[in-house]
Formats: C-alpha cells, structure tokens, sequence
C-alpha cells in the first residue's frame, strides 16, 4: 500500500512538473521576440522592434495551443497507464522488441493459469528444452487484449539443471474479466522464444461464492530419445478441484482414434486396443494434487509416423466417470 502511495506522488509530481515546463512554451510568447519578415504584411513592427501581434497570428498561436494540449492529454494518459501497471505489480520492459526466431536455443510452452480470484492468478509456464543454452530467463506477458500483451511480470532465471516449471502470481486485476498471457523465455544469447497465448477469466466480485471446479489440466510435453522402435513421452497433470485420478498415455499410428479418445471413451479400462493403430500405458492409479511422469514406449514400427496423448479418468461433480486428455502430438520413428 505503501509503495502504491508512493507511486502515485511520484506520477502526480511528474505530471505537475511536465505542465509547469510545456506551460511557457506553449502558451507564452516574450514581448521581445523579434520578426525579421519586413517584407512580410503580415507582421508590423514599433518603433523598438517589439512586435505587434495580428489577426494571423493570433490564430495561428490558438492552433498551436491546442495541439499542444492534445499533446499533453495523451502524454496525461499514458501516465495513469503507468500508475495502474505499478498498482498491479507488472513492469515495463525497457528492453527493445524481439520475435521468437529459429535461433532462439530454449523452447518454451504456456501452462494453463491457476488459483484464479477476482483480482489476481497464478500464471504458470515450463522451459521445454534448454538445447545448448546454460539458463533461460523467464517471464509472462499478459493483458486484457490477445493482441497487445502489454504488461509483463519481473524475470526469473532458470539453470539447466532446476526445475523447468516456473510460475508467477500477478494481482491488481479487473474481477470479471478475461485475460490473455504467454510464457516468453530468453537463452544466454538474448535469443527469445514464445510459447502460445493462453487465457482466464477473473471471478465476479459480486457474484455468489458458488463457482463449479476447476477440471484436471493436462500438458504433454514433445516426444524425445526416438530411435527406430522406441521413444520417451513426458507430461505432467494437476487434479486440481478432483481426486483420485487414473495417468496413462495413449499411442498409436491412427491419428483419429488418438483424437477421439475423450469422446469415445470415460476411463482407462474403457479404451480398447486396436494393435498398431491404438495402444495404452497406464502411469498412476490413484492421483491427488499435480505429478509429472515419464515412459519410454518400446515395440514401435520404425519409419513411422506415431500419434499421442497423455490423459486422466476420474470422477466428476456429478460422480460420472470422465476422461480429461491433452492436445494430440506426433513423432516418426527412425
């Protein structure tokens, strides 16, 4: 509270200082400020050479004054923006723009935002891959617009060999509103990569406490150490609001029974192996809270094009069994 004080006298000083010093040059002009236009019929001169200011330029100074005072407004403006991004905690990053380029040695993926309230949340990200790179440094860019991400949250630095989640709470949000935020990561060549934009909506103030619950939320990360029958899948679940939840990937070289399985089917037990073309690997039986998990899938065809996903089965508000699965990804075996 101290600091939000603080921030606004600081604003309010500049504010009052940036119109003390437009103030003469805009509206002010020194009686002895000389025209040497003698040609000019515009003008006319006394006898000191102070001059006499006429109609034109009369309304010529009134033309400029006004876009002085646009000027000023807009500059008032941007102000009060600053003012609201300190109340929220966010800061400005002084750096130059970059894009996300192939140069960029770390890979960075958005994580589903957590503990949600009516003004603030917990934006969460993961440091995919570090390549080459030594650390990564990391942070989120959000706003109310999926187009102008125009706030951010201070820089964490990550080593290689620490944990690659991350994860920042932000506050000073409108209750109510929707959101947008990505992950952004930058490797020890200053080299930045994205992750893709994601988005939450802040509780209602003023609405019943009553809310339902948060669904299990389900990441697959990229398959890794492929060799010609083999590859190694990793992914993590949080169970949020729900317990006792079934982990287990599914994989196979049937692109559309690997998207269908949360339509076509509510447990574990429930998925039907069809050979090559859809299989299953049950990682945990019992899950409470959040876990990350690691397989190395063997028995493959190689030279093939494989298709994955990680889901979970539980039980819903309605104590219906369902299956929460991740977004479907790919490899080819060697």
């Amino acid at each position: 509270m101290k600091n939000t004080y603080m921030s606004k006298a600081v604003l309010t000083g500049f504010v009052f200082v940036f119109w003390v010093a437009l103030a003469p040059a805009t509206y002010a002009h020194d009686a002895g400020y000389t025209h040497y236009q003698q040609n000019d019929s515009r003008y006319q001169y006394q006898v000191y050479g102070t001059p006499v200011q006429t109609q034109y330029q009369s309304q010529q100074q009134t033309q400029y004054n006004n876009q002085d005072i646009q000027f000023l407004l807009q500059q008032i403006a941007q102000l009060q923006r600053l003012l609201l991004q300190l109340q929220s905690g966010a800061v400005i990053d002084s750096r130059p723009n970059s894009f996300a380029t192939d140069d960029s040695e770390v890979e960075v993926e958005t994580k589903s935002a957590t503990d949600i309230q009516d003004e603030s949340a917990r934006l969460r990200g993961v440091v995919a891959d570090f390549n080459r790179s030594d650390y990564a440094d990391v942070w989120f860019e959000y706003g109310r617009s999926r187009n102008d991400l125009d706030m951010r949250t201070p820089i964490l630095r990550i080593d290689e060999d620490e944990d690659e989640d991350f994860d920042l709470r932000i506050g000073g949000l409108r209750d109510d509103t929707r959101y947008y935020f990505r992950a952004v990561a930058e490797d020890d060549d200053e080299e930045r990569d994205y992750g893709s934009i994601d988005d939450f909506e802040t509780d209602d103030d003023d609405r019943n406490d009553f809310r339902d619950d948060d669904a299990p939320d389900v990441t697959l990360r990229s398959a890794f150490d492929i060799d010609e029958d083999s590859a190694r899948f990793e992914g993590e679940v949080d169970m949020n609001d729900f317990r006792n939840g079934e982990v287990f990937f599914v994989y196979g070289e049937d692109e559309d029974q690997i998207d269908d399985v949360a339509d076509d089917y509510n447990s574990y037990f429930d998925v039907d192996e069809d050979g090559n073309d859809l299989q299953k690997f049950r990682v945990e039986s019992d899950l409470d809270g959040d876990a990350s998990y690691e397989a190395r899938i063997t028995g493959l065809d190689d030279n093939s094009d494989y298709y994955f996903i990680l889901c979970v089965g539980y039980e819903d508000e309605d104590d219906d069994d369902v299956l929460e699965c991740s977004t479907t990804r790919e490899f080819e075996t060697d």
